[in-house]
């Protein structure tokens, strides 16, 4: 960020400001790809952006007290040893990060999208379905007389101390079918759902329970 254009950012926070919808790390980074030719820039900006949004929330400081715990971190004079920022660049951080540093609508609304859909559950950590064979013994164990498929489904979730919490369930043959086809119309669902929203042009957030696949 010491190295880019006062203007630019300063035209990129006006963008990022005046964004309708939801302002996760990769819309940040591709707003700032029209401001931004190199791409290792855009997403250094984006993480320098989307981080200090969250630690300036999750702390409760200002930016004013961010940039004071920088200063005093660069007099430590282990830190200065490292030689971290010069204070020249340390100046011009000080001008800069303010303009580019937010809050934004945006990143608020993230925010809030994030722990409305962490408070109605606990998230998925993963989830097995394991099949095996369970033998059946005559009177005195010697003779295998049968065998049983069986069906475990483990569904492990994040506690809210973070640690995980399991649950085993024993599946019959069409408990399979059925969760088979429960999934399957919930993907119809899903999808019905995302069109509705298209069609009322409503923002859909980027978190956990909306994306499709593995990343605010």
């Amino acid at each position: 960020m010491l190295d880019i254009d006062a203007a630019l950012i300063s035209a990129a926070r006006d963008e990022l400001q005046a964004y309708p919808g939801f302002l996760d790390r990769r819309t940040v980074e591709s707003i700032l790809g029209s401001y931004l030719e190199d791409a290792e820039s855009c997403k250094a900006l984006a993480r320098l952006i989307t981080g200090v949004d969250t630690l300036l929330a999750g702390a409760g400081l200002s930016i004013e007290n961010l940039l004071s715990l920088i200063e005093g971190g660069l007099r430590d004079e282990e830190n200065q040893q490292k030689d971290l920022l010069s204070p020249q660049e340390f100046a011009v951080l000080r001008d800069r990060l303010p303009l580019i540093a937010g809050p934004y609508p945006g990143r608020l609304r993230q925010a809030k999208a994030r722990r409305l859909s962490e408070a109605t559950g606990l998230p998925l950590e993963k989830i097995e379905i394991i099949c095996d064979l369970r033998p059946v013994f005559d009177k005195d164990r010697e003779v295998v007389e049968g065998i049983i498929p069986y069906t475990t489904l483990r569904i492990v979730c994040k506690g809210v101390d973070g640690l995980p919490v399991a649950m085993d369930a024993v599946l019959s043959h069409e408990d399979v079918v059925q969760l088979a086809k429960a999934s399957e119309d919930a993907k119809k669902k899903l999808a019905k759902l995302h069109e509705l929203m298209q069609e009322k042009d409503l923002s859909i957030p980027s978190i956990a329970i909306t994306r499709k696949g593995a990343e605010t």
